[in-house]
């Protein structure tokens, strides 16, 4: 009796090794983040992979004609700066001149209310992501500016990066949390740097704000 049920232990235990290797061979883990970002009082705070930081914050209160309107610091270097140029498109350049050489563009576009953004890195392939998707939390199934409320708003929403090709070339989320402070993470190109990488996550954060503000559920002298 002993023996038989040493036996069927040992099946059982083999048996849960095959259907476990046979789990991961079939779900392979999702990339790892190499970019992440949170909203704070003084901008967007960017945490690179490599353990440095960097921020993108507004370029003061007065700026004359032609001052980007945005500056991505590291340190206390500014490294980059970033226009509007027509609607809505962000322009990144390597300074704070308009004759400073184009890092790249992010151009936004709207299909029913959703947004996708497209990544220009100057001498490189522009990659679009997939409209941002809810991965968790229980209201609006992608981030929509139909949305009405703040329940709804609130979760975590996922897009997917395509190259030129179609193919997938990583991914980027944002965590939205009314009551507190927007994140960001993501998988990009090595192509993307940082500053253009900031300025996409600044673009998904112009666009929460626009919902939120738009949303029936808030008082106006709350948002």
């Amino acid at each position: 009796m002993k023996a038989r049920f040493e036996e069927a232990r040992t099946r059982m235990v083999l048996l849960g090794a095959i259907v476990t290797c046979g789990i991961a061979t079939a779900a392979p883990a999702a990339s790892a983040a190499t970019f992440s970002a949170r909203e704070t009082h003084r901008g967007l705070l960017i945490d690179r992979a490599d353990g440095t930081t960097g921020r993108l914050v507004t370029n003061g209160w007065f700026r004359r004609p032609g001052e980007p309107g945005l500056v991505y610091r590291e340190g206390s270097a500014t490294v980059a700066g970033v226009w509007e140029s027509g609607p809505d498109v962000a322009v990144v350049r390597s300074g704070t001149s308009e004759n400073a050489p184009v890092i790249g563009r992010i151009v936004p576009s709207w299909n029913d209310g959703e947004l996708r953004l497209t990544i220009e890195p100057a001498g490189g392939a522009a990659v679009r992501t997939t409209v941002f998707e809810r991965v968790s939390g229980g209201g609006a199934a992608a981030l929509d500016r139909g949305t009405e409320t703040r329940i709804a708003l609130q979760g975590t929403y996922r897009a997917t990066l395509h190259a030129t090709g179609g193919g997938d070339a990583g991914w980027l989320s944002v965590d939205i949390d009314p009551e507190g402070a927007t994140r960001f993470s993501g998988d990009l190109p090595p192509a993307i740097p940082p500053a253009l990488a900031a300025a996409a996550a600044a673009a998904v954060e112009g666009e929460v704000d626009l919902i939120y503000g738009n949303v029936v559920d808030v008082s106006p002298f709350r948002r």
